[in-house]
């Protein structure tokens, strides 16, 4: 009886539950989910993999026994609507999170496609709900949820990014996918069979789409993540923090493009930023220089600063280059990992001015 008045609630008021589960979803895994190399978040995600694949599995079963009996329309539309909340809940909770996780990893103007797709599928777990009870469909969002799970976890295990990394998560989430697939068809073989063709073209079309993305330097290169980046005055070193010289200005500068920094002859431009990376994720990242050349209209290279990093640190490992008399113009230090995966860029305008501007005093 609960379960009737339940259906039907949900049913009347489905499109105001769903857009504003969707919003309040969204905001508590913003705020609830930490790091990326948590194990509590890590085990929040196999579990919602779990749930989304025992559902699968059981709803292909009914379907599949359903076919050789007489099951009523009423009895397989409860049996469906219960099933897909808990296979859509599932993959709404993973998107999320893949959402959050990306999205913290990524420098916008680099990344946007990949955001903008998982963005998509955040949006669209709300709105394909009908598809959901289709075998192609849901194993194919299982298989993008397990790749993009895997595409992280691999390196906060081996403290480490690489080519290497990412190739192994895309064969390690085959050979899973494949022995999913290969329960379904001990289990379902007819339903299996009708969705055959479809699964095998379905999983290589995203295998190759997800590698096109990552030698596109598209993918983001989680797990590390871009805390905090700022053009300087001066930084100078404590015993336990820095101190970074900077110019005072308006809130609404904020939304300049090219801030302007105003340098005195002989001058030098400090660039500070602070990435976050696992516990024990030995790496280095890269400050690449860059002025514009307003003859050409194009980004020229200046400077490659490497720069070692260490990981663990809540608010990210903080370091700095620097370059002096830096020409007057468009300037952008982009923040890079070796492979040349961008974590985010810097961008200022020089000025030359005959004194130093006001400077105020910050800890980093």
């Amino acid at each position: 009886m609960f379960l009737n008045k339940f259906s039907d609630f949900y049913k009347r008021f489905e499109k105001y539950i769903s857009p504003i589960g969707l919003i309040y979803g969204f905001i508590f895994t913003s705020l609830t989910l930490t790091r990326v190399d948590m194990f509590i978040e890590n085990f929040w995600i196999v579990v919602h993999l779990l749930i989304a694949g025992l559902g699968i599995m059981a709803m292909t079963l009914y379907e599949n026994r359903a076919d050789k009996k007489s099951v009523s329309d009423s009895d397989r539309q409860k049996f469906h609507f219960y099933l897909t909340l808990i296979i859509q809940f599932a993959f709404g909770g993973l998107f999320s999170t893949f959402f959050v996780f990306y999205m913290r990893s990524s420098s916008f103007s680099d990344s946007w496609l990949f955001v903008l797709m998982l963005l998509i599928l955040l949006v669209g777990n709300e709105l394909w709900k009908k598809h959901y009870e289709r075998l192609a469909f849901q194993v194919s969002i299982l298989f993008i949820s397990l790749y993009l799970f895997l595409v992280f976890l691999l390196p906060v295990l081996f403290h480490r990014l690489g080519a290497d990394l990412f190739v192994a998560s895309g064969v390690l989430s085959l050979i899973i996918i494949f022995l999913f697939l290969f329960l379904l068809k001990k289990i379902a073989q007819e339903k299996f069979k009708d969705s055959h063709n479809v699964l095998r073209a379905s999983v290589t079309a995203i295998l190759i789409i997800m590698n096109i993305l990552y030698f596109g330097d598209i993918i983001p290169p989680i797990p590390l993540s871009l805390k905090e980046a700022g053009v300087y005055h001066q930084i100078i070193k404590t015993s336990s923090d820095y101190k970074a010289k900077s110019e005072s200005s308006p809130w609404w500068n904020y939304f300049n493009r090219y801030p302007v920094f105003h340098e005195v002859a002989w001058g030098t431009v400090y660039i500070f930023s602070s990435v976050f990376s696992p516990v024990n994720f030995g790496t280095k990242i890269i400050h690449q220089w860059q002025y514009y050349d307003e003859a050409k209209k194009e980004w020229i290279d200046s400077s490659k600063i490497v720069l070692p990093i260490s990981g663990g640190r809540e608010a990210g490992f903080r370091t700095y280059s620097a370059k002096q008399s830096v020409p007057p113009g468009l300037w952008r230090v982009k923040v890079m990992t070796p492979s040349g995966q961008t974590l985010g860029r810097i961008n200022f305008r020089v000025e030359t001015v005959p004194t130093s501007p006001n400077l105020i005093t910050k800890t980093l």
